[in-house]
């Protein structure tokens, strides 16, 4: 199973920007973990960009194409004085494009409902990357970097952790990926305390036998004393 995942602006065009954050480096945080999860399951996947590059709307559309992917994904912030999470399809798109983007929509507004965020709804938009694009294709807006509350979990690399996992599970489910190998990099005997930490925030779920610096141990103590 191939796929295309788009990391919003890039280069010249930060996208949104607030509360010291900007779209482009968020994006392409979340694209990359999210490819790197789905490729754990055995998945083939293509990335617009991997780097702060800026690329025109039709040429990520373009990439797609010539490809030859079965499912495009393309991942943004939003912006407006807004709240919450939303995902598009192109307008008067059904079948198969909305029955997967109703799986994967599911997922990550889960998780945005945990930390009191809402969910937006499923719309449709006569957006260029989903326009131009010929296979099933999603755009999701992973919350308002204009918004104090949002922007503060935008923050978090555990949160962006969770939203990664989420949409990777969410495509997981739509097209039918086995379950992801375990890694040799966590002990047998510590998975399940990992996962825990992993799933709670306390830790971003990274270089789990590299050593720790003090300033990491505060923050996952921090994190632990909040939940």
């Amino acid at each position: 199973m191939k796929f295309m995942i788009d990391a919003g602006h890039g280069g010249k065009d930060p996208g949104a920007v607030g509360n010291g954050l900007q779209e482009k480096d968020l994006t392409l945080k979340l694209a990359l973990r999210i490819g790197e999860l789905l490729t754990a399951r055995g998945a083939d996947v293509r990335y617009t960009r991997t780097n702060d590059v800026f690329l025109e709307l039709s040429d990520r559309a373009k990439a797609a194409n010539a490809a030859g992917v079965q499912y495009f994904l393309s991942v943004h912030i939003n912006a407006g004085g807004g709240s919450g999470f939303e995902s598009f399809t192109y307008n008067g798109t059904t079948g198969a494009t909305a029955a997967y983007r109703n799986l994967i929509h599911r997922h990550v507004a889960a998780e945005f409902s945990k930390v009191g965020l809402s969910d937006r709804g499923q719309k449709q938009a006569n957006l260029a990357v989903l326009r131009e694009t010929k296979m099933p294709a999603a755009l999701l807006e992973y919350g308002f970097i204009d918004n104090g509350k949002d922007s503060t979990l935008l923050k978090d690399p555990g949160f962006i952790e969770r939203l990664a996992a989420s949409t990777a599970n969410g495509v997981a489910e739509a097209f039918g990926l086995p379950a992801p190998q375990q890694k040799d990099d966590v002990s047998d005997w510590a998975r399940e305390a990992w996962d825990w930490a992993v799933a709670s925030g306390i830790t971003d779920g990274t270089r789990p036998k590299d050593a720790v610096t003090r300033e990491e141990v505060v923050t996952m103590l921090h994190r632990l004393m909040k939940k």
